[in-house]
């Protein structure tokens, strides 16, 4: 199983995930971390073709061990999954909430948000657990956050893989509308949206929660444990 997390993130974005399955069932797995991301980052000359590059590169080293391959990627690390998924040979693919258009300041109308939603939004303190990580993104790095995902962004309808997307109708940074969008363009995809979910599950433990039971449910149909 290959994980690949988001712009800016790292493991922990996908650790409560990993976890969860990791101590219900048997894999071999890959969980790489992009130049300059993690725990701390370091995007000062940032390289989104390195980025997707150890994506692929983590990829190919899974391939070589194992003979299904499923993928899950979160934000970007969803974009980077979904081409793959175009060009190899992939068995199912998870996509949370893939970063295939970013929320602009302008847009934030089309999401039909109210005063109670944003509310919400700020009683899971999340701006306060991600603002010390903010200063360290320059505006070059954003740039090439953008530039990298329309590149890889591809072809969905080529995706033949059976897809899972996962996305929160609170999400601030990506607009579940895009999932929408992307999983009638994807043939064999289907859609779960967690209300009242933001785009950090990992930050919220009732979310997170949904998220781990939905990929379960479609990764091991056949070996689900009551336990």
């Amino acid at each position: 199983m290959l994980f690949l997390h988001g712009y800016t993130g790292g493991r922990y974005e996908l650790e409560p995930l990993f976890d969860y399955l990791k101590s219900r069932y048997e894999f071999d797995y890959e969980f790489p971390v992009y130049p300059g991301h993690g725990t701390v980052l370091n995007l000062t000359e940032p390289d989104g073709d390195a980025w997707y590059a150890e994506a692929l590169h983590a990829y190919k080293n899974l391939k070589e061990r194992v003979d299904s391959v499923y993928i899950i990627g979160f934000s970007m690390g969803g974009v980077f999954a979904s081409h793959i998924a175009q060009h190899e040979s992939i068995d199912k693919l998870v996509l949370i909430a893939p970063a295939f258009e970013h929320i602009r300041l302008s847009r934030l109308g089309r999401l039909n948000l109210t005063p109670a939603h944003f509310s919400e939004h700020m009683k899971m303190h999340l701006y306060q657990k991600i603002r010390k990580r903010l200063k360290d993104i320059p505006f070059k790095a954003y740039q090439e956050f953008k530039r990298i995902v329309e590149a890889k962004s591809g072809s969905l309808e080529e995706i033949k893989t059976d897809t899972l997307i996962i996305h929160g109708t609170l999400d601030l940074l990506v607009p579940s509308i895009s999932s929408i969008e992307v999983s009638r363009q994807i043939p064999s995809a289907r859609l779960e949206l967690i209300e009242g979910a933001p785009h950090l599950f990992a930050f919220t433990e009732a979310h997170q929660l949904e998220l781990n039971i939905f990929t379960e449910r479609f990764l091991f149909p056949e070996e689900i444990r009551l336990v």
